[in-house]
């Protein structure tokens, strides 16, 4: 009931062309596309397979725990970049499945990357964040994209809290410094005590912006250090990319 109250107040529109009963249309989202090239989720140069941090960065750059991150689509998309906002910061929480659409678009047009094989979790966010947004954006994401890859006859298991966020900072997005990124999220995290000695071997974490990855390479260094063997982050996009 509290759900029809808002929509007859404030109809349901498409956030880009207004048209009516959804929040963006099937015309406005099938222009948003999928990204056919990766490259390495650090240093941004080299191109990978999937993604995966290239063997420059895993051998010269110290503490590098995160195998490969991979990016759905182009943050410089305007379509996708207003559909990101309204559902952060508008508190659109139905623009999550369409968001995970794309994470499902890129993921099964991964042909030889075993997905499947992998258990997913989520960034977590602070309780106080997460108090103020009402939700957290990368476990919806994850619940939906569960659910689409289950319609393709796949199973996959989601663990939305593997991980905890105990400190409560600047978002890393507001942060311009690359090295204060790195430094502003070290000891952010913790593994959930409820999976002590039971951290999956195979992890995807799930985000929705990739930024310099210094919070996915955060979760991965915990993750390995309690048993996890290959850690890959999996997000819609990547800033200024």
């Amino acid at each position: 009931m509290k759900n029809l109250f808002w929509d007859f107040l404030f109809p349901v529109h498409c956030i880009i062309c207004e048209k009516p009963d959804k929040y963006i249309c099937d015309d406005c989202f099938s222009h948003i596309p999928i990204k056919t090239t990766s490259f390495c989720p650090l240093c941004q140069r080299v191109e990978s397979f999937a993604g995966r941090v290239c063997n420059y960065c895993e051998n010269e750059k110290k503490n590098i725990h995160l195998d490969g991150a991979i990016v759905s689509s182009y943050y410089r998309h305007p379509v996708l970049r207003d559909l990101i906002y309204h559902f952060k910061y508008g508190f659109v929480k139905k623009l999550a499945f369409p968001l995970a659409k794309l994470l499902a678009k890129k993921l099964f047009g991964l042909e030889t990357f075993p997905f499947e094989e992998f258990v997913f979790t989520a960034v977590p966010l602070h309780q106080k964040r997460q108090s103020w947004r009402g939700f957290n954006q990368a476990v919806i994401l994850g619940e939906k994209l569960q659910n689409l890859i289950a319609k393709n006859n796949l199973d996959i298991d989601f663990i939305p809290y593997l991980l905890l966020r105990h400190r409560y900072l600047k978002p890393q997005m507001k942060i311009r410094s690359t090295a204060y990124r790195k430094k502003n999220i070290v000891g952010c995290f913790s593994i959930n005590p409820k999976y002590l000695n039971k951290v999956p071997k195979k992890i995807i974490i799930i985000d929705d912006i990739l930024t310099t990855g210094a919070t996915l390479n955060e979760c991965a260094k915990i993750l390995k250090s309690h048993g996890a063997e290959k850690v890959w982050g999996l997000v819609i996009a990547r800033q200024g990319k």
